[in-house]
């Protein structure tokens, strides 16, 4: 049995355990979760909740076993793991078997020490996971312990070579009279040999057939400089991307408008590529054919009317809709992996067919950093093709609708008025919703009057949402039905959110003029002397806080003192607003 060399391990790692007091369970229990989390390392992401918590229950499994021990020795036999001579672990299975694994390649001990769960346990997971693929003529489990290190883990092994093989035992020798009779042998034919060249000591000797000088290695020899450049040179030829250097002599080849024939060829192999690489998620080849071809379509003298329509093929098909959805399922899957660069530097690269399904996939796909790309991405489009924003408005597809009338918002694209107004009466409150607030970032006077229409609509927030709209736009023809709606019925029946978002619309699309119906509610009284509700008498005065004038400022004034906390609130409050804005 070999032991691996230990750097600076020159102390033993304890005495032995009596038998008695053998943390059998503990090791078992370690093994059982040692298992699950292998098998959650192998089936799932690094950042998957699911194999984050194998992974620290089996932290937990050692730190509890280091409270009765300072190491953990075990042997390793074909299909069990021993503890002294206590089985921890057994398995027939061979594909599943622990034991096997380390068994199959000749390590017949391991160590664990403290440390090994803090430090190196995500790395002896991996170890264990990459020597269950190696294939059986690649390297063995020993060649990947070797390249990892691992300091808190340690093991012997056995070399097959002399496994078996029964090595001779020193015999007695010879004796010091029959060694004397060899020498004196040897010494007589040394003589004889002497004798006879003498003789022929006048002929010519012979050539040599073999020179000393032909075996001179300065003739052959590189300075340190010549070495330097080789190994430089073999170090690039063995990292060259082959993919990258064959793409960029098939461009080379596409750019030679004097053979269209050659061309086409050419285009039909990138549109095959195309979507393999996309298929494997190796983007970065996938972004080298889509430029290519971008470069190309734009550049008039290369391609000819058929070439160039060969090209806007690929291109339309790289931005279809069925396309977009099986990358997005895709990459959410994890079947495809990318960086968020790649990912980005890929989909701007796109046309406007693939707006519709980016932006379903930005509402639909619940992956933060993934949403956050598709957005980014689509802005970069439709920064591009903003004529295409306007027309999905019209989507059949409410998700696609409300998302583009959010990205019109977010991208200020003010031709979208008359298509946001249309959304404002869409059958999905999703979408009136987003129609709404995008017509207040727009400020788009065309979407106005249909705001004003959706003050009654059946859902709150859209109420609420079309209130703050008008008040943004300052849209006067709104004033006459914003008074109805605060001197009415309903809207006593209101939340304080949607009470305060009415007024201080009033307020502000009223102006001057709605200072008398708010101060009437803030400190009017009624027949029998009763004032407002408290909410109602609040809001009005955060709405007289909205209109900036010396009759706002005194009916404010004349509630400072209320007896109602919640009044008085809102009037410092809006006296504050008055104050900042003569400032």
């Amino acid at each position: 049995m070999t032991e691996v060399p230990e750097q600076n391990a020159a102390e033993d790692l304890g005495a032995e355990w009596d038998i008695v007091d053998l943390p059998v369970a503990e090791v078992h229990e370690l093994f059982v979760i040692l298992g699950k989390a292998l098998r959650a390392h192998q089936l799932y992401d690094d950042n998957n909740p699911v194999r984050q918590r194998f992974t620290e229950s089996l932290r937990q499994a050692f730190r509890k076993l280091w409270q009765e021990l300072d190491h953990l020795t075990l042997h390793i036999e074909e299909d069990r793991i021993l503890l002294e001579t206590e089985v921890v672990y057994a398995n027939d299975n061979r594909s599943e078997s622990l034991a096997f694994l380390f068994f199959k390649d000749g390590v017949r001990e391991i160590t664990f020490l403290q440390g090994i769960e803090t430090q190196e346990l995500d790395k002896f997971l991996a170890v264990l996971q990459k020597a269950r693929k190696l294939s059986p003529e690649g390297d063995d489990l020993l060649t990947v312990l070797w390249d990892e290190d691992l300091i808190n883990f340690r093991y012997q092994y056995i070399d097959y070579l002399s496994e078996g093989v029964d090595l001779p035992e020193a015999g007695s020798g010879n004796s010091e009279m029959e060694m004397q009779q060899v020498l004196e042998g040897e010494l007589s034919e040394e003589g004889e040999e002497d004798a006879q060249a003498q003789a022929a000591g006048a002929a010519e000797p012979a050539p040599a057939s073999v020179r000393q000088e032909d075996f001179n290695p300065t003739l052959y020899s590189l300075d340190p400089r010549e070495k330097e450049i080789i190994a430089g040179e073999m170090e690039k030829e063995t990292n060259r991307d082959l993919r990258k250097d064959v793409l960029a002599a098939l461009f080379d080849r596409l750019e030679e408008p004097h053979l269209p024939e050659r061309q086409s060829e050419i285009l039909g192999i990138l549109h095959q590529l195309l979507p393999n690489f996309l298929s494997r998620g190796a983007l970065v080849g996938a972004i080298m054919v889509l430029k290519e071809l971008r470069v190309l379509e734009a550049t008039q003298g290369i391609l000819d009317a058929h070439g160039v329509k060969e090209a806007q093929e690929i291109l339309d098909e790289a931005s279809s809709a069925e396309t977009i959805r099986e990358l997005i399922q895709a990459l959410y899957d994890g079947t495809v992996r990318a960086t968020p660069q790649q990912l980005s530097a890929f989909l701007q690269f796109l046309r406007p067919g693939a707006i519709a399904p980016l932006l379903r996939a930005s509402e639909m796909v619940d992956h933060r950093e993934l949403q956050a790309v598709i957005r980014k991405s689509v802005q970069g489009i439709a920064g591009r093709y903003r004529s295409a924003v306007v027309k999905l408005l019209d989507e059949e597809d409410p998700v696609v609708a409300a998302g583009a009338a959010r990205l019109a918002g977010q991208m200020g694209i003010v031709e979208a008025g008359p298509g946001l107004a249309r959304l404002l009466s869409h059958d999905d409150p999703a979408v009136r919703l987003a129609a709404v607030e995008s017509a207040a970032v727009l400020k788009a006077s065309t979407a106005a009057g249909a705001l004003r229409d959706t003050l009654d609509d059946p859902v709150r927030d859209i109420r609420v949402a079309a209130a703050r709209a008008l008040g943004t736009l300052r849209y006067q023809p709104a004033a006459a039905t914003l008074a109805d709606i605060v001197t009415g019925k309903e809207i006593r029946d209101a939340d304080i959110t949607e009470k305060v978002a009415f007024f201080e619309a009033y307020g502000l699309v009223g102006g001057e003029a709605a200072v008398s119906t708010l101060d009437r509610l803030l400190n009017g009284k009624g027949f029998l002397g009763r004032k407002e509700h408290s909410e109602v008498r609040a809001a009005a005065a955060l709405a007289l806080g909205k209109v900036h004038s010396n009759s706002s400022r005194a009916a404010l004034e004349e509630a400072v003192a209320d007896e109602d906390p919640v009044v008085r609130s809102s009037v410092s409050r809006a006296l504050r607003e008055e104050e900042g804005s003569d400032a």
